[in-house]
């Protein structure tokens, strides 16, 4: 399941950094109402890029969580996007609401599409 897909290891690094990217800038971008949603999306984005730059294949910085392990880790964090308006208690911040189900539901998309194996810049001894 999650080694299969267009998407390379490689391209998927690029988003993980740009979706860390605009949930740390889209509530002050985008204006959210609601300061709870504010502060989730971005500790979702300062995470995310965490998880990114620790990721072990050419794109990670540190190199640590192995590939398929990032595709878990992903799978629950675009649910916890998609979930979090109505969990959390801003689904009446419209704005805020939208941009946590479109990044979600992209950020599902985009992760059932991605081969989650070690790719060009990961070490032997974290590809296993």
């Amino acid at each position: 399941m999650l080694t299969k897909g267009p998407v390379s290891p490689g391209l998927h690094g690029l988003f993980d950094y740009v979706l860390g990217i605009v949930l740390v800038a889209g509530p002050f971008v985008l204006g959210f109402d609601d300061d709870t949603a504010t502060t989730v999306s971005v500790v979702a984005g300062v995470a995310e890029l965490v998880v990114a730059s620790t990721t072990a294949w050419s794109r990670g910085i540190v190199k640590v969580i192995p590939p398929a392990v990032h595709g878990m880790i992903d799978y629950v964090f675009v649910v916890l996007l998609i979930v979090a308006p109505f969990v959390l208690g801003f689904s009446d911040d419209d704005t805020a609401k939208v941009f946590f189900l479109v990044l979600g539901v992209g950020g599902l998309l985009l992760v059932a599409a991605t081969r989650f194996v070690p790719d060009e810049g990961t070490p032997k001894r974290a590809a296993a």
